[in-house]
């Protein structure tokens, strides 16, 4: 009776297997049709989605996981009916009191008495067993009501109590009672160790089955039913294809990890982020696909043996050589190490907390801003390829390729780096003037003054553009008025005396002017470096130190206390000239 379509146990398609659905259906014939497969492939998803899509079909379905008897599988499907009308929602609810009859029916039959409500009169006993027997009669007269309908029976290899032999007459009632057409959904690999089982499948498959089906999508299809239409596709199929993994329910949990990190990510350079998205898939993998596991020998702690690799000591070869193997297979798979990865395996594990996603944006714009760096400077470099890999006349095509670069990356580009653009474009007399502008004018309005070091290149380019200067007199202005004796002195120590930058000098220039009485009041503030600060400034020989010294001088005057500082701390003895003793 049967007909296995799974010639040399091969699997088909999710289309075939909606072809076969539909020809089960329209077929008289037949009456069970069989849909195996591993879990999460989609098994009860094409059903269901099959069945929804038969414009006036509706069908019943019910799953036996955690079932102790027919009569509450019975119960069970009453209560899930999937007619689209909902016209049988009495059915649905009474289904689902007889379940609860039967999940009970242990507790129901050993109670001696209930007190039943009723309207007019506060109660009437009834003996529990009773309730349990009209209930149960109830329920098949309601059951009778299914007749020539469509029902799915899922998770057979999960049943518990039921034995197999006994679901499968029940579906053979089903069938040759009720004229229904039957739908079974299970696991045939799992379903086949339990001993039992195997035994009742051998025997019933050739009487009760009538077709059969082994479902095995490939990763593609399943992927184009939870990333169909999401840009990132191209990134994500490539992952899950080398991967191997079809498992639907693994597919959805990556999808909700990327779709919790877009919003993190979303202005990160798109190479920085794409690896995002590539590492976020494979952990998830390592932490949920059991057979990917398998397969590549990946797991959540291989990937942090990569992340950290203080915490894993790797002395003898052998062991070495395994974590080269590691590194050279999640490679093939798209991964890249990063140092986020410890925030996604949270993600993963457990779940990121507030602290832990701030850190994880933190982090991240570190790495951002060095991937930006990178790209850039790649880019320059691909500028000039036109020039030196042919003789082709390729001058439009440089033209667009400049001016589409400095479109998504002049206001990121340093001086120097605009420099070298401007050498490309000066090859074929192209004009950039206009982001050059754009750049000076960027940079004088954002970037802090303390890293305008090269204020005389600043200047040169500004002659181009007299209506800049003002920018740059209002930076300078600004920086001079925001001028401490500590922070003037800290950037003067710390600097390199070689070369003194304009800004530099306007620090100079600024102590050189300070008063002894400025001087005097600052001694007096205190400062945590103020010893260092001192040392270090007495001996830079400007005249800002011999007002210093002069400072010194005078606190030391007004107390012993402060004599004794003068002397012992600076050697500077109030009654000699000279500080040195």
């Amino acid at each position: 009776m049967t007909e296995n379509i799974n010639k040399a146990n091969s699997g088909v398609s999710r289309e075939e297997a909606e072809s076969i659905l539909q020809r089960f259906l329209d077929n008289g014939n037949y009456n069970v049709l069989a849909i195996k497969g591993n879990w999460g492939v989609g098994k009860t998803h094409l059903v269901q989605n099959f069945l929804y899509k038969r414009k006036g079909e509706y069908y019943y379905y019910a799953s036996v996981f955690g079932i102790s008897s027919i009569e509450q599988l019975k119960s069970r499907i009453l209560a899930s009916n999937k007619n689209q009308a909902g016209s049988n929602s009495v059915n649905n609810s009474l289904g689902k009191i007889f379940e609860g009859f039967h999940r009970n029916s242990d507790r129901l039959e050993r109670t001696t008495k209930i007190d039943l409500p009723l309207p007019g009169q506060s109660s009437i006993p009834v003996v529990g067993s009773l309730i349990f027997i009209a209930g149960d009669f109830a329920l098949n007269i309601l059951f009778n009501a299914i007749k020539n309908s469509i029902i799915c029976i899922d998770d057979l290899e999960r049943k518990s109590k039921v034995p197999l032999d006994e679901l499968l007459g029940f579906v053979e009632y089903l069938v040759q009672e009720l004229g229904c057409k039957i739908i079974l959904i299970y696991n045939e690999d799992i379903l086949l160790k339990d001993g039992a089982s195997k035994t009742a499948l051998e025997d019933y498959r050739e009487k009760v089955i009538d077709r059969e089906l082994k479902l095995e999508p490939t990763v593609e299809e399943n992927l184009d039913l939870i990333f169909k239409d999401n840009p990132d596709i191209q990134v994500i199929k490539p992952v899950f294809i080398k991967a191997g993994t079809n498992n639907i329910r693994v597919i959805r949990k990556s999808q909700w990890l990327i779709d919790e990190l877009i919003p993190l990510i979303k202005d990160w350079q798109p190479s920085l982020r794409n690896q995002v998205i590539r590492n976020s898939i494979i952990i998830n993998l390592a932490k949920l696909d059991t057979a990917f596991r398998d397969r590549f020998g990946i797991s959540i702690d291989a990937i942090l043996s990569l992340i950290d690799s203080s915490k894993y000591q790797y002395k003898d070869p052998e062991t070495s050589d395994k974590r080269i193997q590691l590194a050279y297979r999640l490679s093939f798979l798209g991964y890249s190490s990063l140092e986020i990865d410890k925030f996604i395996i949270q993600s993963v594990e457990t779940s990121l907390s507030g602290s832990a996603e701030l850190e994880f944006v933190k982090e991240g714009e570190i790495l951002n801003q060095k991937e930006q760096k990178t790209s850039i400077i790649e880019k320059i470099r691909s500028l000039g390829k036109h020039y030196y890999s042919s003789f082709k006349n390729s001058e439009q095509e440089i033209i667009n390729e400049i001016n589409t670069f400095l479109d998504e990356n002049h206001l990121n580009l340093t001086i120097s780096q605009f420099e070298q653009v401007e050498k490309y474009a000066s090859v074929i007399e192209l004009d950039i003037s206009k982001y050059e502008k754009s750049l000076l004018k960027h940079l004088l309005n954002t970037l802090e003054t303390d890293y305008l070091n090269e204020l005389n290149i600043f200047r040169a380019k500004l002659r181009k553009y007299p209506d800049l200067k003002s920018y740059l007199e209002e930076k300078e202005n600004e920086y001079k008025q925001n001028l401490d004796i500590t922070g003037a002195l800290k950037k003067i120590i710390n600097s390199n005396t070689h070369s003194i930058s304009p800004w530099l000098e306007v620090d100079i220039e600024f102590l050189n002017n300070s008063t002894v009485e400025e001087y005097c009041k600052w001694l007096e503030e205190g400062n945590p470096d103020l010893y260092l600060m001192v040392r270090q400034f007495l001996d830079l020989g400007l005249p800002a130190s011999k007002k210093l010294e002069e400072a010194i001088r005078s606190l030391a005057k007004k107390n012993k206390l402060n004599q004794i500082r003068a002397k012992l701390i600076y050697n500077i003895d109030i009654d000699n000239t000279s500080h040195t003793i």
